[in-house]
């Protein structure tokens, strides 16, 4: 939004989601959206009758969103006017759309296919919907991320007890890869490990008991920094406190916290899901979905390597400004805006 007018655009926003207060691993259906939704659909209609919007992008996880964008897309296809249809959910969609009854996979690809253009994260899920829709006009455009350096303050965390510090940020569940992660350090005597993020709920609650166990190990050892939820400014400044960002997420769209440690120059290490491999694969290590042993590897050899993570730090960079600046995505945004008008 912010970045918008610098390159021609003028955007109005209606905002039909209004984000809710703590974080599960569930998709389910909340019924106090109903009526920010249907207000957000009344705007719309009003700019429409009016003739005053030239395109309409609408972000989406889908998922119980799915009718509600339904909703938005007939309303701009009864205007005439194009439609964006931009997906910020990785590969989860694809184990989602796969599980569905025929009926409920039939209508949910109408959607997609009502829309002008669907923009998704990942090379992946553009591969998955050119097999399983032909025709289906999409396109992958990434996550926006800023390169600005963060405001002044104080540290974010106490002095490091442990040559290395190993940074995770994001909710703290299973499906974060957390408890991997935990199990990981905890094999390390010389890592730490510093948290940025509040608890979820699990969808398994033995993976929840599991991921709480090897915090507990992890604490009880001294070499835990629970860092609860943090500022957008300290989480920026966390980054550059750590020697090793750490994300082996279960699933993703194109996580911007991996963008903004990229674009911190430190080096990443992460599992090939959603967009991921498009951003990180050649600039950081990539290591398989669940595999404590392989993540304890690449810890361990980053720990100990600093002229490696230094050389990664810069390639992460230099990757991130390349695919995900600023610049890059609003020339991609209004390049496909043109091409739609």
């Amino acid at each position: 939004m912010a970045a918008a007018p610098q390159h021609d655009l003028a955007v109005s926003l209606i905002n039909i989601a209004p984000p809710v207060a703590g974080f599960s691993e569930k998709s389910t259906f909340r019924a106090n959206r109903l009526r920010p939704a249907l207000s957000g659909l009344g705007q719309l209609a009003r700019l429409l009758a009016r003739r005053q919007i030239d395109i309409v992008h609408v972000t989406t996880t889908l998922f119980w969103a799915t009718p509600r964008e339904a909703l938005v897309l007939s309303l701009c296809r009864l205007a005439g006017v194009p439609t964006v249809l931009h997906v910020h959910s990785g590969n989860q969609i694809i184990a989602w759309r796969d599980s569905l009854r025929r009926p409920q996979r039939a209508a949910l690809d109408a959607i997609l296919r009502s829309a002008s253009r669907v923009v998704v994260l990942s090379g992946e899920l553009v591969t998955y919907l050119n097999r399983e829709l032909p025709g289906l006009a999409v396109t992958r455009i990434g996550n926006p991320v800023e390169m600005a350096e963060p405001a002044p303050g104080p540290p974010v965390f106490p002095p490091r007890q442990q040559p290395t510090r190993v940074l995770f940020v994001g909710a703290l569940t299973p499906k974060k890869g957390v408890a991997e992660l935990a199990e990981a350090v905890l094999a390390l005597a010389d890592v730490e490990l510093a948290l940025i993020g509040d608890p979820g709920e699990a969808l398994d609650a033995a993976q929840g008991l599991r991921m709480q166990a090897a915090l507990a190990g992890l604490r009880a050892a001294g070499r835990l920094l629970d860092g609860g939820e943090k500022t957008s400014d300290e989480v920026l400044r966390a980054y550059r406190e750590a020697d090793i960002f750490c994300l082996p997420s279960h699933r993703e769209g194109l996580p911007n916290v991996l963008l903004e440690a990229m674009a911190a120059g430190r080096v990443c290490v992460a599992t090939p899901v959603g967009g991921i491999p498009d951003v990180l694969d050649g600039a950081g290590a990539l290591v398989p979905v669940g595999d404590v042993g392989a993540l304890t590897d690449a810890l361990r050899d980053l720990a100990h390597d600093p002229q490696s993570r230094a050389r990664w730090g810069q390639l992460a960079r230099a990757r991130v400004v390349d695919t995900c600046g600023t610049a890059v995505v609003m020339a991609q945004y209004r390049a496909l805006y043109q091409e739609l008008k």
